[in-house]
């Protein structure tokens, strides 16, 4: 008598509800791996332009301007007008010294010319952008067409958030302009200027993620999203790191105020009015938000990067982000 050698269907059933238990056990320490390499990833990006920021202050003994109209001794922009952000600034420093030169960010100069265009348009700089980032937008809407940055320097502290005491510049239009950190408008700090200490003392942070508007809506809302990642701002004046309070001259990108707790979700929405500082139009008090679980992560003066835990202390918050408050900090 011949016997067929064959699974049953329970046999078979059964062997499928194994694997499919199997992969529900492993696909999140897969998706865990995944995002340990993305922030990996990011990691490195910060630690970058750590560095790049430190071969800067080597050369020149300060630190480049958070947003700038071209200050001297980097531009000779006559009055008022648009210069480069800090990001541009590092450039020759991280490797992108060709698009920088073709670029002429260091030039007097409308920022909208042609060879900005030709420089800088569609091209891709990945030391700006977080792996872990959800935001779709890769490009400006606006001209130069060029890389929306998932990072911004930290100006400083608005007054009273966190108990923090630093030098405010309000404007209806686009929030509160701040000074007292270690990147603002036209700023020449030096790492001298940082009594509190270089290691705990924020640098630069993120803002890779969505922010939610009044409308319960997803929105990106990132400093730089109309004009990418080397727009730096409108001064009134080349020797000027006080902000014009009306008109053009409320503008500058790159850089955050903090005002707001980092990652606030869904509970914490925004109108998308310079009244809330947090807009695409040179808005200055967007808050560091990223997609990693749990924190947010900020590159410190001294080079180094941490995963701040968004439960954070908002004391201790307010106390990193300013440069010369005297504060002693414990853990954080």
């Amino acid at each position: 008598m011949n016997r067929r050698n064959a699974f049953t269907l329970v046999e078979l059933l059964v062997v499928i509800a194994i694997i499919g238990v199997l992969i529900s056990l492993l696909l999140p320490a897969v998706q865990t791996a995944r995002e340990a390499a993305r922030r990996s990833s990011c990691t490195n990006n910060l630690r970058q332009m750590g560095l790049a920021l430190h071969m800067f202050h080597d050369t020149y003994q300060r630190l480049p301007p958070g947003s700038s109209n071209n200050l001297p001794p980097f531009g000779t922009a006559p009055g008022a007008r648009y210069g480069t952000s800090w990001m541009g600034y590092i450039m020759p420093f991280s490797e992108n010294n060709n698009a920088y030169e073709s670029a002429g960010l260091a030039r007097a100069g409308s920022w909208n010319t042609t060879s900005i265009r030709n420089a800088l348009e569609g091209v891709k700089f990945p030391i700006y952008e977080c792996p872990s980032s959800p935001l779709l937008e890769e490009f400006s809407s606006g001209t130069p067409y060029s890389m929306i940055p998932d990072y911004l320097a930290i100006a400083g502290v608005k007054n009273g958030f966190g108990g923090a005491v630093g030098v405010d510049m309000s404007s209806s239009r686009a929030g509160v302009y701040s000074k007292n950190g270690v990147m603002f408008h036209n700023s020449q700090t030096a790492f001298r200027d940082v009594t509190d200490g270089t290691s705990t003392t924020m640098m630069v942070g993120e803002v890779g993620n969505w922010v939610w508007s009044t409308d319960n809506e997803q929105v990106d809302l990132r400093p730089n999203f109309g004009a990418g990642f080397a727009l730096g701002g409108l001064g009134a004046g080349d020797t000027s790191t006080d902000v014009a309070n009306s008109g053009g001259g409320t503008r500058t990108y790159a850089i955050t105020a903090i005002r707001y707790a980092m990652n606030p979700g869904p509970d914490r929405p925004f109108t998308t009015s310079g009244a809330d500082g947090v807009c695409t139009d040179g808005c200055s008090n967007h808050p560091l938000n990223s997609a990693h679980p749990g924190g947010v992560q900020v590159l410190f003066v001294d080079g180094s990067c941490h995963l701040l835990a968004e439960t954070i202390d908002l004391t201790v918050y307010a106390s990193l982000g300013v440069r010369n408050d005297g504060n002693v900090l414990g853990e954080y």
